[in-house]
């Protein structure tokens, strides 16, 4: 009796096979990426609704929106240091001595100041070592799954102890006042230390345009450690000298011509009130354009909105609600949900 012999593929079969393996993968792999994205994207907008529930219950206790720093003092901590205790992280917060300042900037030592009238001196050193712990803590709350940048991944050295630096995808809105020339700021943001104009406190009631028109919080692409390679991560430098625009739409707009770069490390450290750091955004700019750096610190600015979403931002608004803001929303709407009580008019419909 013959055997019989088993066939197998051919060349041919084998490759058909290998194809059609293929086209499924290109089509299943961008549905795959989607439905991830989708996930990250639901998970940001909780991060900030967390951030909108731990504000108001600050301003249930106190009666005011928390302050995003101060003019003078050693209280230059940001917003989101400041409601940590209502975001149950009160350990960080008790972590922190208030009494110096959150960080280390890039002058070693002391420096003395006079606010009010009332000399004091800022530690540098000291300020650095007995707030690294807190300071170097990384909260989840913080930091959008979206964006894979660092910020800064240098470290605090403490005692020969290296201490990772904790970044931030989320700042306070600043409004649209790049200059601090005397006028009055104009968004959810203002400062302790007694400047007439910049420490206005802000409190529900002088919300004139409506707790649900005026932004509180939104996101920005961290920085990527000093590569320098350009896109949403680089602050720029603004081609436009600070006063010089005359308009916020002038000095927007030499802004996206800028050609230089400034910095590569937006939101690096989540406790600084400092702009494009920890502390601040402004509505200057559109969402997801250049952003540009300024003379000045916490209310001096043109930080951009922006985020790895397609196609726009996610908002925390004063009434707590997320809502996404695209990136081809009118500047007339941006410019209006960046201020409190200015009066604009702004339509449900208008981004």
């Amino acid at each position: 009796m013959k055997s019989r012999r088993r066939r197998g593929f051919t060349l041919i079969e084998l490759l058909v096979v290998i194809a059609i393996i293929a086209v499924l993968i290109a089509l299943l792999l961008p549905a795959v990426q989607s439905a991830r994205e989708a996930a990250r994207r639901s998970q940001c907008v909780n991060n900030l609704k967390q951030l909108g529930l731990a504000v108001h219950n600050y301003e249930s206790s106190t009666q005011c929106i928390p302050p995003a720093g101060t003019t003078c003092g050693a209280q230059r901590y940001s917003m989101k240091a400041r409601i940590l205790p209502y975001m149950e992280q009160t350990g960080i917060y008790n972590a922190f001595n208030w009494n110096f300042i959150p960080y280390n900037w890039t002058n070693p030592g002391t420096i003395s100041n006079t606010c009010n009238g009332i000399a004091y001196v800022d530690d540098y050193v000291v300020g650095r070592a007995v707030n690294v712990t807190a300071g170097s803590t990384k909260i989840s709350n913080f930091l959008c799954p979206s964006d894979p940048n660092i910020g800064n991944s240098g470290t605090w050295n403490i005692n020969g102890y290296p201490y990772p630096i904790a970044g931030s995808n989320y700042a306070t809105n600043d409004g649209t006042e790049r200059r601090y020339t005397g006028s009055k700021t104009n968004g959810a943001a203002w400062w302790t230390g007694g400047d007439g104009n910049v420490g206005i406190v802000l409190t529900l009631a002088s919300i004139t345009d409506g707790t649900s028109n005026s932004a509180l919080f939104s996101e920005f692409v961290k920085g990527q450690s000093g590569k320098n390679l350009p896109g949403l991560n680089i602050v720029w430098t603004n081609a436009t000298a600070l006063g010089a625009g005359g308009s916020v739409q002038a000095d927007a707009a030499s802004c996206q011509k800028s050609t230089v770069i400034n910095w590569d490390y937006k939101g690096e450290y989540w406790n600084h009130q400092d702009s494009g750091r920890g502390g601040t955004y402004q509505h200057t700019n559109l969402p997801n354009t250049k952003s540009c750096g300024a003379g000045g610190w916490g209310y001096d600015g043109q930080i951009a909105a922006s985020s790895y979403h397609s196609g726009g931002v996610n908002v925390l608004f004063l009434d707590g609600t997320v809502r996404f803001v695209k990136s081809t929303v009118s500047p007339a709407s941006w410019y209006a949900i960046g201020t409190v009580n200015l009066g604009e008019v702004v339509s449900a419909d208008a981004f």
